[in-house]
């Protein structure tokens, strides 16, 4: 498939649930989310439906999110099930916790799994997530990495929280052979996490004096001057939508064709319908060029409602 901009379009990625057992500041509120009704909520049938027909218009790969994907009932053998029936590249990305319990199950079907923890601190990480436990997400990245071919550690660059110690998150990542990657931290309209957590990928590499060695996909990767490596991810420092080749699926089946567009296709009367592609066509031909938090325009949803 491709869009206005001849762009292929052949990633979905798949928030199976708004719910996670962590609360982190610049994702939900103390409180957490209203649930939804059982009812609004796509059955993991319909779900494996729209993986379907995204395989069936050339998709190649997949990847599960939430909020936390593994608090749902049966994501486990949802993701069992698209492993067996669907020739795609499964990722994962999850904060880990419940991935010990879990990877012998998945380790034969997902090739990819990313790990989110946004710093070392064990008081830091708790106030984070309100309320996490560091060790249960080091846990979950161990059994990750001890099963999973392609594992990273995904962290939301925040001032005062992680910014400091780059450096020393990038010498645990070697140690664990794992791939390091900071994201920037982004605006929402009704989140102010980043008026007070925000800053630049630019600033830390000026910071720590760090050399460009590649680019894969969306990441950047930066050695430092003891060849040490850590990658950016900056959505908002070097724009990287040109590039972007993927749609977005949520747990209450509205297709968004940007992370931080307003736009949106309800996909539930397609599948009702049996005419999933359609739904997945018009999403594709409706991408816009870029986002444009530059110019001000946030997204009004809330991040565990896309699934990033």
């Amino acid at each position: 498939m491709r869009d206005a901009f001849e762009r292929e379009i052949d990633y979905l990625r798949v928030s199976l649930t708004d719910l996670c057992n962590y609360r982190c500041k610049y994702c939900m509120k103390e409180g957490g989310v209203e649930k939804k009704s059982h009812a609004d909520m796509l059955t993991l049938e319909e779900v494996f439906d729209v993986i379907s027909a995204f395989k069936s218009l050339g998709g190649k790969k997949v990847r599960f999110t939430g909020g936390e994907p593994l608090v749902r009932k049966g994501a486990v053998s949802l993701i069992e099930r698209v492993g067996r029936e669907l020739d795609v590249e499964i990722g994962l990305t999850t904060n880990g916790v419940y991935l010990p319990e879990n990877i012998d199950r998945l380790k034969d079907v997902v090739s990819l799994v990313n790990v989110s923890i946004d710093t070392l601190d064990k008081d830091k990480y708790r106030f984070v997530t309100m309320g996490g436990n560091l060790d249960d997400a080091l846990a979950g990245l161990k059994a990750a990495r001890d099963n999973v071919k392609n594992v990273k550690v995904n962290a939301v660059l925040m001032r005062g929280i992680n910014d400091e110690s780059v450096k020393e998150f990038a010498d645990f990542a070697n140690s664990m052979g794992v791939t390091l990657r900071f994201i920037e931290l982004m605006p929402f309209a009704e989140n102010n996490a980043y008026a007070q957590y925000g800053i630049s990928a630019t600033e830390i590499i000026e910071r720590y004096g760090l050399r460009h060695v590649e680019t894969i996909g969306n990441a950047e990767y930066y050695a430092f001057a003891d060849g040490k490596k850590v990658g950016f991810i900056r959505p908002l420092s070097n724009k990287f939508c040109k590039d972007c080749n993927r749609l977005r699926l949520t747990s209450d089946g509205k297709l968004l064709p940007c992370l931080h567009g307003e736009g949106e296709i309800d996909v539930k009367p397609y599948l009702k319908d049996g005419n999933v592609q359609e739904a997945l066509l018009q999403a594709v031909a409706s991408k816009p060029f870029c986002h444009n938090i530059d110019s001000g325009k946030m997204q009004t949803r809330k991040m565990n409602y896309i699934g990033g």
